[in-house]
């Protein structure tokens, strides 16, 4: 009687370890799809991060240069002059977005206009946010943003007007 108790909580254990295995392998594939709401958080996420390499991955060509001057390479010097200015290096500047929420107002097969809602609050270093916490030193700013994304070369790209970076007029 006990071992044929032992077997079905080893077959239970089986069961849900395999489970978890195929659901594991289903999550990993759905995070790899590609969609205008990954591109809008993914960069949003690394312009406030002043992420240049991922800016530049989700930016559309038609944005990433105005007037023969690469944008983000302007936002980051731009970014660190300010920092410079308040005596602090680049890191400072550095935001984190939480609590981030999409909803997509239009769509087709190669244009979005996706609605972009979220937090932002300073992210210098895990020990600044703690301890910032603690004694609330760190303001919070919510962003609501329309953000537009094309599909370019089979990959969502944000495009147009985007927070703080110039636009391309014939963009906007």
């Amino acid at each position: 009687m006990a071992q044929d108790n032992n077997r079905s909580i080893i077959s239970m254990v089986a069961i849900v370890v395999i489970i978890g295995f195929i659901l594991q392998v289903a999550f990993v594939y759905a995070d790899k799809i590609d969609s205008p709401h990954k591109a809008v958080v993914e960069f949003s996420k690394a312009y406030f991060w002043l992420d240049k390499a991922t800016m530049n991955d989700r930016l559309c060509n038609a944005q990433k240069t105005i007037d023969e001057v690469n944008i983000i390479d302007a936002y980051i010097q731009q970014a660190t002059s300010k920092a410079g200015q308040m005596g602090f290096e680049l890191k400072y500047m550095k935001n984190t977005i939480y609590h981030v929420k999409t909803h997509t107002l239009s769509r087709d097969d190669s244009n979005a206009i996706v609605r972009l809602t979220c937090y932002k609050k300073k992210a210098i270093n895990p020990l600044y946010m703690t301890v910032a916490k603690l004694f609330r030193l760190n303001k919070t700013y919510h962003i609501d943003e329309k953000i537009n994304v094309i599909k370019e070369d089979e990959t969502w790209k944000v495009c147009g007007k985007l927070f703080d970076l110039p636009a391309n007029p014939d963009l906007s």
